[in-house]
């Protein structure tokens, strides 16, 4: 490693330990890979640190935590394995982003979600709403029915905007795709992940964890989140998004779990073929694919191209510095992927930060930012 290397791992890690002492969940890793695959990786903290019915929590650490530590991805499941199996497809031309849901998946037929095209889906411009408490709405339910009910009340859903007329953010358009995907498929998510994304790809740890037991020392806590009946103790190997909880832990928006090196792996894929570099495997994107996915939007006036976010103009989370080429992806439990064509990086921030709660936005909210930032100078000044 050299004296320049070194210097960014030591400012990371000085950022990094300050941040989870402030209170910023109990742990967290940075990871970033050049397009040749050169990687490294700081990461701190403690699987837990707190316990308790409620605020005020009592101080409880959990086991330190190593490079391989498991966090809960959350909204980082949709670009790599939704959309990352869903550009295979197309790839292949077993699929075409023009295709309604309702052609590829003829539980959607009649519904209003069925008639879009699956670019708009994808585009986060169906016009659905962003969210809907589907834990709550279908207790009653539980294994095979319970998705049922909330497949229902999904395609139910009635839409507030006209389809590519306006962006919003939307968890109903990547549970659609990510059924879709298992029809054509013919197997769950989770199989197709480890099938068609992980093993390919050389992704070691990222899976779906449907039934860990919470003694599993991998897995860093989350929230303590009493919806969830978890009492005293944090979720632990099991996920934090509710409506994917009531689908088994597996879902197209939610459910993946991972350590910072699985990220990093998958995102060198996605870099190398934006930077035109010939694929790593015959799974990865095609140039030609993923570099109109990134640079397309299904609705005016947004961020949010195919599978993917781009950063904003002022506030953005990937920094001040960010490149305007860059894209990625956030995640509510605290992580985040961009990935920077022009700088030729991938950058991977994992964080538990709803750890014991969901109060605390701050300490994320300026620690992305400064991390990013360092980073990109760092690689401007190479």
């Amino acid at each position: 490693m050299t004296e320049m290397a070194e210097s960014l791992q030591d400012a990371l890690s000085v950022l990094l330990e300050q941040s989870v002492a402030d209170g910023m969940g109990s742990a967290a890793a940075i990871g970033w890979i050049d397009v040749d695959g050169r990687r490294s990786v700081v990461h701190t903290g403690h699987t837990k640190k707190w316990v308790g019915a409620c605020a005020p929590y009592s101080l409880e650490l959990g086991e330190s935590i190593g490079r391989h530590a498991l966090f809960d991805l959350a909204s980082l499941t949709k670009p790599m394995v939704t959309t990352t199996l869903l550009g295979q497809l197309v790839e292949r031309g077993v699929l075409s982003l023009a295709d309604s849901l309702e052609s590829r998946w003829p539980v959607a037929k009649g519904t209003y979600l069925g008639s879009l095209p699956l670019k708009m889906l994808l585009g986060h411009a169906s016009g659905s709403i962003a969210w809907r408490d589907y834990f709550a709405l279908t207790r009653q339910y539980s294994g095979a029915a319970r998705v049922a009910a909330v497949q229902r009340a999904v395609l139910a859903e009635p839409h507030i905007n006209a389809s590519g007329q306006l962006a919003v953010y939307s968890d109903l358009g990547f549970l659609a795709l990510g059924w879709m995907l298992e029809h054509v498929l013919g197997q769950s998510l989770d199989k197709a992940f480890a099938q068609h994304v992980a093993a390919p790809l050389g992704i070691e740890h990222a899976h779906f964890p449907k039934d860990s037991p919470s003694s599993d020392h991998r897995y860093v806590c989350t929230e303590i989140w009493k919806p969830r009946d978890c009492g005293e103790f944090p979720l632990q190997g099991v996920v934090h998004d509710d409506n994917c909880a009531a689908l088994g832990g597996v879902a197209g928006h939610a459910g993946l779990f991972g350590c910072v090196d699985d990220v990093l792996s998958w995102s060198v894929h996605w870099l190398r073929a934006i930077c035109g570099f010939e694929a790593l495997s015959p799974t990865a994107p095609s140039t030609e694919l993923g570099r109109h996915w990134v640079s397309t939007a299904a609705a005016p006036n947004t961020t949010w191209r195919l599978g993917f976010d781009t950063p904003s103009s002022e506030g953005s989370s990937a920094g001040e510095r960010v490149h305007s080429a860059a894209f990625g992806h956030l995640g509510f439990t605290g992580t985040s992927v961009w990935i920077c064509p022009v700088r030729r990086v991938a950058v991977v921030i994992l964080t538990n930060r709803v750890h014991p709660d969901r109060e605390h936005t701050q300490a994320i909210r300026s620690f992305r930012p400064q991390v990013h930032d360092i980073i990109w100078s760092h690689f401007d000044a190479h």
